[in-house]
């Protein structure tokens, strides 16, 4: 029997190479896919006639045995660990040579006398080879018992082949090979993150990109009371904002179901430095990437990793870059595919709360009365504002005075100047306001699991009101509500059923929506017909014109008409009549809508 050192040392090299097989994604296409091809031609000496060709990237299902002798594993994990070779499947050379693919129905012969073989028919089976492979370590012991480990790895094709990958702790100080142990509660986990992107030298680095600490920025006066800009430094300002709009554009085109969030990382990072500039959020106090993706409910400072977008998502991209010495900072939220009505009334109200906010900007306002106005306009459509962070003065520094929170009641100082530039970026909840963050330190993410939005304008203010510096250009990709036109056509139909009082219509117009889970964790149970119909269709085609609506047969609970009140009043032109008809049960039989 073997001692608990060798037990012990085989422990450690299972989860060494567990580790590296997970570290580096394109190991799958570039060296198991092709194995499990060759496992479908014919063996040497055996007819090959009509043997059809193997399908690229396919095989039986099987898994990827590797086997050897304790001492020789540990070297094999310790060279490939540190090799420096240019591509995956140089890297894993000397593992492969020692790895064969071994088919389901061969891994009982290839096994039959090894220890540790309990679970793998499971983790076969749970396995989606399409982007997973099962790996089992095989490890000789002194004693020539056979003990084995067996792990899932996850490969794609779509990154780029550089690593390792890993999860991201402590700020970005550190990484580790494992997922982080959290309550992950929402729609998604963390994946893993890839190495530094190379940086070309003629690009001025601030203080933070050796250090990770903005120690010019904290020295600074414009800490304490926010600089008014001169003519100079506000024409560096159009520039370095124009450029931020351009790279958020190029990122914007790229938004669809299937692409990573790193290669959105890329694409933001290539158009910085292409164009001079340095992408702001690099090392930024240890941030280990070069722009910010926060999917569905992840608030803000969402880390870019292999995990692919997929149809119904929502992305927030976060884009800062520093030109000839001053920032620029803006973000939008898209919609990934087809997207509940749900998210994408929650988009459009935090787009349209920034707006609303942008329009009493001018000389002689409070900054601390622009959370008032967010706030009232995100609750009367049922959201609520995240209370922890918010917009800033920008200039030569990308944080500076004044803070400007988002929510209503706040103690922010000052009174906007000619000269003043800052940003507002309010981060709006479906759910609750509260929110919590990933061990990585930076990803915020909403505390009950639901969605969350935002948008950012940096903003200089004039003589008579603000110039949005990062507006949108013409060139500039349309947000979901652009270009929906079937969400408009779908509203008149709608109107259309309603008027004719005809059920049959609702029901087949309900049928083709996508369902509101979003929408009834947030609310409370409501009738689909009423939920869809206010919250969703509504607002995809804003102000609508109409002279009366009939909603009948609701079927919502009285308690529900107050709340389905502020939604019409919000996203219509239309007012609701306090003329409410109810049955025995407290439903709601109909409800008027008529025009304001």
């Amino acid at each position: 029997m073997a001692d608990h050192k060798e037990i012990a040392a085989t422990d450690a090299v299972c989860t060494a190479l567990f580790e590296l097989f997970d570290a580096f994604p394109r190991l799958k296409d570039q060296v198991i896919d092709p194995m499990r091809a060759a496992a479908l031609r014919p063996a040497a000496g055996e007819d090959a006639t009509n043997a059809p060709p193997p399908p690229t990237g396919e095989g039986p299902r099987g898994v990827l045995l590797l086997r050897g002798p304790l001492k020789q594993l540990q070297v094999l994990a310790m060279v490939t660990k540190n090799s420096k070779a240019s591509t995956t499947a140089e890297r894993f050379k000397p593992l492969a040579a020692r790895s064969k693919w071994v088919p389901e129905d061969a891994l009982k012969a290839e096994l039959e006398s090894a220890q540790g073989l309990e679970g793998l028919p499971e983790r076969q089976r749970k396995c989606n080879e399409a982007n997973q492979f099962v790996v089992v370590v095989v490890v000789e012991l002194s004693t020539g018992e056979l003990t084995c480990q067996h792990s899932t790895a996850t490969g794609s094709s779509k990154v780029e082949d550089r690593g390792p990958w890993e999860y991201v702790l402590e700020h970005g100080r550190k990484r580790t090979g494992e997922l982080p142990s959290f309550g992950y509660n929402g729609s998604i986990k963390p994946h893993r993150v890839s190495a530094d992107r190379p940086l070309p030298d003629h690009i001025p680095r601030p203080d933070y990109y050796t250090t990770g600490q903005a120690e010019a920025e904290r020295r600074s006066d414009a800490r304490e009371t926010p600089p008014v800009l001169s003519e100079k430094a506000i024409q560096k300002m159009r520039a370095a904002c124009k450029l931020g709009r351009e790279i958020l554009d190029a990122a914007h085109r790229i938004i669809r179901p299937g692409v990573t969030t790193d290669e959105i990382d890329r694409v933001v990072h290539e158009y910085t430095v292409d164009h001079g500039a340095y992408p702001a959020p690099l090392h930024y106090f240890d941030f280990p990437k070069s722009v910010c993706t926060s999917v569905n409910e992840v608030v803000c400072h969402g880390i870019p990793d292999m995990r692919e977008l997929e149809e119904g998502d929502i992305v927030n991209v976060d884009v800062s870059a520093i030109l000839d010495g001053y920032h620029s900072d803006l973000n939008e939220t898209f919609v990934v595919g087809s997207v509940s009505s749900a998210k994408k009334a929650l988009v459009k109200a935090t787009h349209d709360s920034l707006m609303a906010c942008i329009k009493e900007c001018k000389p002689g306002v409070f900054y601390r009365d622009m959370g008032g106005i967010i706030t009232k306009f995100v609750n009367a459509q049922g959201f609520q504002v995240d209370k922890t962070y918010c917009g800033h003065g920008i200039g030569a520094f990308f944080h500076c005075a004044p803070n400007i929170p988002h929510y209503a009641g706040n103690k922010a100082k000052f009174v906007m100047k000619p000269g003043h530039c800052f940003t507002i970026e309010p981060m709006i909840n479906m759910g609750s306001w509260k929110d919590t963050h990933w061990p990585d330190g930076w990803t915020a993410v909403t505390k009950d699991g639901l969605p969350s939005a935002q948008f950012e304008h940096t903003l200089l203010v004039n003589e008579s009101g603000v110039e949005i510096l990062t507006a949108r250009l013409p060139t500039s990709p349309p947000l979901w509500w652009e270009i929906d036109e079937g969400a408009a056509a779908s509203t008149m139909e709608y109107f259309k059923a309603w008027n004719a009082h005809d059920k049959e219509a609702i029901k087949a117009l309900h049928a083709e929506e996508s369902t509101l889970k979003d929408w009834d964790a947030s609310h409370g149970p409501t009738n689909e017909i009423v939920a869809t119909g206010i919250a969703g269709i509504w607002a995809a085609v804003p102000k609508i014109q109409i002279d009366i609506v009939s909603i009948f047969e609701c079927g919502a609970e009285q308690s529900c008409v107050a709340q389905i009140k502020v939604v019409v009043d919000e996203y219509t032109s239309l007012n609701v009549c306090d003329v409410f008809t109810f049955d025995g049960a407290g439903k709601v039989v109909s409800i008027v809508a008529y025009k304001a």
